[in-house]
């Protein structure tokens, strides 16, 4: 037993100082990165720290590791491949549930492994998204699955997940304490992440029937909405997919035709023939045996139209599920201002579907609606409203139109770039060999990849700013001298020598679950992050007391942190939470299995591997 260690008043500091930031991460009352500012003026003002140690976290390659990561998420979602990975599950999957939900599963915890889990996670939303209305299956029953095997699956390498990229850098620093530590490599965890993400999917597979909820989650809306349409415009509703039967008395008829014969409220907004997808759809248009039809409005109404004229209604969005969902194309409204040049000329003379790309489906005039037959006759006048439909994109730049005033401002506007999709790859591709089999440390590696993205066009240098999660790199930041300064004050070595189940007395199997358990613990009370920065130099301590392998009990720190999926405020769980309409019931009913199991396989994993 190594000689006790008598309580000073420095360690009583520091161990305020971390009381103070675990209550405070606590009660909410302030962010965890405002505390983390918190605690490094505390140490700055006590003196703890020399000056040159103090913002030492600023400049440390586990920080630009982390913003290098955060830039190379946000340029591979910018290059849609979100799309390319919704149609390649949906392939693989067949439209039955347990399939896609296992090439989700897998999908998420594979990327994870190289991007960080919230990266990942909100990459795969719009897919499920995507899913979810192709064939139904309810978002609850996906989200939580690929939220587990992202964290599940951010320990396949060394740069998925935050305490991981932060290790080595932290082994290094506490070269001065406890000697030279070997790094990892990066793909030293890849086995016992594998282990773990195995184990996770197995655990959805055969349990997540029972334990996710089974209600349906809400579903997105943006643009304007569906009521307000209809109340004001006289047009409105769901969207409608049908299939034109070869009975159907619509065949050899125009577009100008049909609509003659829908109910005012009713509107055609899309069509596709064949290989050919027409949206917005011109009045010549013919319509084809065979085609599908895309129409808006009342269920009752449409369903009578379709019998009457021998057309059968899809259960729910297929061919058009991507084209119209919201995140696509939507409700909108424009007004005619009196500078506008278009004043005094008709609505058909504008060509609207082919000069925007819009499909005016009424024009509101003081207390009229016009609609139908009448937009043809119509002269456009200083304040009118034009309540459209359109793509996004269309809208985009339909926006920057003088003659128009938008009133329409809350709509997606996420400009994908799929041309650049090649740079993308390209330089995921580069940064990850440099530092696989290029032998570079992760930080240069990462910064390439980085760099590449926006010297490429994938990324502009203020949405690679804004993609940057500020508030973990001050998170990081700010920890990183609390860690330093409980080594230098020799308070690790006191928290080892009196935490009930870290004494050098016990079995080393119960040391270790004692020191996973903590770091568990403490990722709820102040983030993985600040877990690892705060645990790593205990467990450098513990081992070295116990004779074991420092490398060893560093990383059980770093693995055990991430294991927080009991609560919603997991940063992971937190993206989830909404979209998929999940409690706090639920995550504990889920994650209290996962918790245990995590634990289990980790320990067991861990000393196969580096014993």
């Amino acid at each position: 037993m190594p000689e006790s260690i008598g309580l000073t008043f420095d360690m009583v500091l520091v161990l305020s100082i971390l009381l103070f930031a675990i209550l405070l991460s606590l009660s909410n009352v302030l962010r965890v990165d405002v505390v983390a500012v918190l605690v490094l003026v505390v140490l700055g003002i006590t003196r703890l720290l020399p000056p040159e140690a103090l913002f030492s976290g600023f400049s440390s390659e586990a920080v630009m590791s982390l913003i290098a990561v955060m830039i190379i998420s946000a340029g591979l979602e910018k290059s849609g491949i979100a799309i390319r990975i919704a149609r390649w599950i949906l392939k693989l999957g067949r439209d039955r549930s347990m399939k896609i939900s296992v090439v989700l599963m897998f999908a998420s915890g594979v990327l994870s492994g190289f991007m960080r889990s919230l990266g990942t996670v909100a990459l795969l939303l719009p897919v499920v998204t995507r899913i979810t209305i192709r064939t139904g299956i309810p978002k609850s029953r996906l989200l939580m699955p690929i939220a587990i095997c992202s964290v599940l699956g951010g320990t396949l390498s060394m740069i998925g997940s935050s305490p991981l990229i932060m290790l080595n850098s932290l082994l290094q620093n506490s070269d001065q304490y406890v000697g030279s530590i070997a790094p990892f490599h990066f793909f030293s965890v890849f086995p016992i992440g594998l282990f773990l993400l195995l184990l996770g999917m197995g655990y959805l597979f055969f349990f997540g029937k029972r334990l996710l909820p089974k209600e349906p989650s809400q579903t997105f809306s943006s643009g304007t909405t569906k009521t307000h349409f209809l109340k004001t415009y006289g047009k409105g509703g769901d969207i409608f997919e049908l299939k034109v039967t070869k009975n159907c008395d619509l065949i050899g008829l125009n577009l100008k035709e049909v609509e003659e014969k829908l109910d005012p409220s009713s509107s055609i907004l899309a069509i596709i023939s064949g290989k050919e997808a027409h949206f917005p759809p011109l009045r010549k248009l013919v319509i084809e045996a065979d085609a599908w039809i895309a129409i808006m409005g009342l269920r009752e109404v449409i369903a009578d139209f379709a019998e009457l004229h021998g057309l059968k209604v899809q259960p729910r969005l297929n061919v058009f599920s991507e084209m119209l969902h919201p995140i696509k194309a939507g409700l909108c409204e424009a007004v005619v201002p009196p500078s506008s040049q278009l004043i005094g000329q008709e609505l058909r003379e504008l060509h609207m579907k082919r000069t925007h790309q819009v499909h005016v489906l009424a024009v509101y005039r003081g207390q009229t609606v016009y609609q139908g037959e009448e937009l043809n006759k119509l002269v456009v006048r200083s304040g009118d409203t034009l309540g459209m439909f359109c793509r996004w994109e269309a809208f985009a730049d339909f926006h920057k139109d003088p003659d128009f005033v938008v009133v329409t401002t809350s709509y997606p506007r996420e400009e994908l770039r799929p041309r650049k999709v090649m740079y993308a790859l390209s330089f995921f591709v580069i940064a990850i060999l440099l530092i696989v089999w290029g032998h570079y440390p992760v930080g240069v590696g990462l910064l390439l990849g980085a760099a590449g993205m926006i010297a490429s066009g994938v990324l502009t240098i203020d949405e690679a700013y804004s993609s940057v999660s500020w508030k973990t790199i001050f998170l990081v930041a700010g920890l990183i001298p609390l860690g330093l300064v409980m080594q230098s004050t020799h308070t690790t070595d006191w928290l080892t020598q009196h935490t009930p189940l870290l004494r050098g007395d016990l079995p080393e199997w119960m040391i270790q679950i004692g020191l996973a358990m903590l770091a568990t613990l403490f990722g709820f009370f102040i983030s993985n992050v600040g877990a690892t920065i705060v645990l790593v130099p205990v467990a450098l301590d513990l081992a070295i007391n116990v004779g074991a392998d420092p490398r060893l009990y560093a990383l059980i720190v770093a693995i055990a942190s991430s294991n927080t999926f009991l609560m919603p405020t997991h940063q992971v769980n937190a993206l989830i939470a909404g979209p998929g309409g999940y409690r706090t019931l639920d995550f504990l009913k889920v994650g209290s299995g996962m918790t245990i199991l995590y634990w289990i396989v980790m320990l067991l994993t861990i000393n196969f591997i580096f014993r």
